[in-house]
């Protein structure tokens, strides 16, 4: 009987030929993958133990100084929202850092379909995110995202 960290592996393997949008996939470390995608944008994927989980990060981009306290104000409140999103957070990678997107995926069950909706859900969640962190979308109001576009990882 193989490990949840065999089965992430194996996985890993299959998800650039059934992901069409995966430019690709490359492991550093034993137990660490970064995914990029078609769009330069990528994802982190990290191996956790007890109990056995991937966490997924995302880069976000930094606000500007004039947002900064908004959109620092948004996602502390999107993180006390964690029942409705199903467990994705915010942070901040350090002092004047970027924002960072992330979400424990646990492993026990996971099979290779639901790893590819979360983590098709994972990124365009935060693409709607990185337009609003960095005020891509001033033209648009940069408004905040709505609730469709905050909705859980689920499978």
């Amino acid at each position: 009987m193989s490990t949840s960290l065999e089965r992430m592996q194996i996985m890993m393997e299959e998800i650039g030929p059934s992901m069409s949008e995966i430019e690709a996939v490359i492991q550093s470390e034993e137990k660490n993958w970064a995914i990029q995608f078609e769009d330069q944008s990528i994802v982190m994927l990290e191996w956790a133990e007890k109990p056995d989980r991937i966490v997924l990060s995302g880069m976000l981009g930094i606000p500007s100084e004039s947002m900064q306290l908004s959109v620092y104000e948004t996602l502390l409140c999107y993180n006390l929202l964690w029942k409705d999103t199903g467990g994705v957070k915010m942070a901040l990678a350090g002092p004047n850092g970027e924002l960072m997107l992330l979400y424990e995926l646990f492993c026990s069950e996971l099979n290779l379909n639901e790893l590819l909706t979360v983590l098709s859900n994972f990124v365009n969640i935060a693409q709607v995110w990185s337009v609003y962190v960095t005020g891509e979308g001033e033209d648009m109001g940069a408004a905040m995202p709505g609730a469709v576009d905050m909705l859980h990882l689920g499978a």
